[in-house]
């Protein structure tokens, strides 16, 4: 791999950890950046996940006072998140490199309107919530949450705005508590599937770790510059890059 190769996996790793600390959307940059550096369509996905992961524990550990001493149950919610990734992770080491980059393309666009949308659904679903007044049916809920953490395993990009949409539909009104719970859950979810990656040897290596050297340096130094970036810029930045990749994908697999 040339210098260049390696300069961008490392621009990219700061721009997904910038990215994931700010607003999330990391994994628009790092998996289109691993297959053009050499990575195969899936390899990519799972080495991005792995890349990524150490901020994603950070952004737990920033939220972790919300967490202390809540009734929810985060036994059942962290067992249903890891059998779930377990199954989406199997499920892509099951998955040919042809038919996953056949599917890329709408995983991408799902990703891209629940970047753009997720705001406007996770205000619905409080919404709802508080004009009905009835409980969300545990079963439901425990299922959605058992379908997300399936997703997360298998690919993952806009997992974060439809836990926090569940949660919203749950009956939780605290926005530091949900992102909390969000933050504990991906976390989970995320951990799980680079387990399974790591043990079934699919993480390259090289790559990845030049990657995820810079992700941590993107998102620990973000923190510092973050008051003065304009959240809607960030987000119309992001907005374009997953247009862009989802436009790409979807003519390139129709090449």
């Amino acid at each position: 791999m040339s210098p260049g190769k390696y300069l961008l996996l490392a621009l990219a790793g700061i721009l997904a950890g910038a990215l994931n600390s700010l607003a999330g959307g990391g994994g628009f940059v790092t998996l289109p950046t691993l297959m053009f550096t050499g990575s195969t369509p899936i390899l990519a996905n799972t080495t991005g996940t792995v890349a990524v992961w150490p901020g994603i524990l950070s952004s737990l550990f920033a939220y972790r006072r919300h967490l202390i001493g809540r009734s929810y149950p985060l036994v059942s919610y962290t067992t249903l998140a890891v059998i779930g990734s377990t199954l989406g992770a199997c499920l892509l080491l099951m998955t040919s490199n042809r038919f996953f980059l056949a599917v890329l393309p709408y995983l991408l666009l799902m990703a891209t309107l629940l970047f753009a949308f997720g705001g406007r659904v996770t205000a619905w679903a409080l919404s709802h919530k508080s004009e009905s007044g009835e409980e969300f049916p545990a079963v439901i809920s425990y299922s959605l949450l058992f379908l997300i953490a399936v997703y997360g395993g298998y690919f993952g990009g806009g997992m974060g705005i439809m836990t926090l949409a569940l949660l919203a539909v749950m009956g939780m009104k605290n926005v530091h508590e949900m992102n909390a719970l969000k933050s504990l859950l991906t976390m989970m979810i995320n951990g799980v599937a680079v387990v399974v990656f790591l043990a079934t040897g699919k993480m390259d290596w090289i790559p990845g770790l030049v990657m995820m050297g810079g992700a941590v340096v993107g998102g620990y130094s973000t923190g510092r510059f973050s008051q003065y970036v304009p959240q809607i810029w960030l987000r119309r930045f992001i907005i374009a890059i997953a247009s862009g990749m989802t436009l790409y994908y979807f003519l390139h697999s129709r090449g």
